[in-house]
């Protein structure tokens, strides 16, 4: 479906954050998948869509599945960085694949609760073609099959770039019934972004599980970032932290460290540093 990227076009995908860019050595790699963890308190999400519409900017194709937000929530975040999501969609730059109304809304539609599927009121975008449902959230397949609708109009090409995010995995844990499935559609992830040259973040909530839970899921990806708020203060705003846990091509990165204000749903760097 995706042709390996030529030389001449970009081999590492930005945050658009110079200093998370600089700790994970320019970007993250194509090919790779990416665990990002966070906690009470500290969100991963506005990292992740910094991530995204980077992508966007850059010409990528890119595909956002929720498992937590309606699309209005992710649109008014993309108009933040200064991308229009309803005009990606039309272009078919962007794909939203929803787990949330479409799992957890059942029995309602576009046009109305009789045809099943999204209710209007759920949904507000002008053109849903852009927009996949996941209908059963129980079943890891059938994620990886919308994930797999949701890029068939992809084409082949030496500068065709993908990026995706799945916020959360959580919910999918929580959601699934046996654990096995879960850990077999994180490696069908791992197997297609190696093969079709792709990158995805896979967002967790570490504080929700068991740790032996996050260790086995950290062993399947080929980095991980690690977000906690710090104790530290800033003008009475928040701080967060993003931590290099793990970056297989890249062991150097390990244990660096960049810090961010957040107000307002912004990020602003405030530091770079190593521990």
């Amino acid at each position: 479906m995706f042709a390996n990227i030529g030389g001449g076009f970009a081999q590492l995908c930005k945050f658009g954050l110079p200093t998370l860019d600089e700790i994970v050595g320019g970007g993250l790699p194509r090919g790779t998948t990416w665990l990002i963890e966070d906690e009470i308190g500290a969100d991963s999400t506005p990292f992740v869509m910094s991530f995204l519409a980077n992508g966007l900017q850059s010409m990528d194709y890119i595909y956002l599945l929720s498992t937590e937000q309606t699309y209005d929530y992710y649109r008014n975040t993309f108009q933040m960085f200064g991308r229009n999501p309803d005009m990606e969609l039309q272009t078919g730059r962007l794909r939203f694949i929803d787990g949330f109304s479409g799992s957890y809304q059942l029995g309602l539609s576009m046009g109305g609760a009789a045809q099943g599927g999204f209710s209007s009121d759920i949904l507000t975008v002008d053109n849903t073609d852009g927009i996949e449902a996941i209908r059963d959230l129980t079943q890891p397949r059938e994620i990886n099959e919308a994930i797999r609708r949701a890029l068939l109009h992809v084409q082949e090409g030496p500068s065709t770039g993908v990026r995706g995010a799945c916020i959360s995995l959580s919910t999918i844990i929580y959601s699934a019934a046996d654990y096995r499935d879960v850990y077999t559609f994180i490696q069908n992830r791992r197997v297609m972004d190696k093969l079709k040259n792709s990158t995805t973040i896979l967002s967790i909530h570490r504080d929700a599980h068991d740790e032996k839970i996050v260790r086995g899921i950290e062993h399947a990806c080929n980095g991980v970032l690690r977000i906690t708020r710090s104790e530290e203060k800033q003008r009475g705003s928040a701080i967060l932290q993003i931590e290099v846990v793990a970056f297989n091509e890249k062991p150097e990165s390990i244990g660096k460290v960049a810090k961010f204000s957040y107000v307002g749903k912004r990020l602003t760097p405030i530091e770079f540093s190593d521990y």
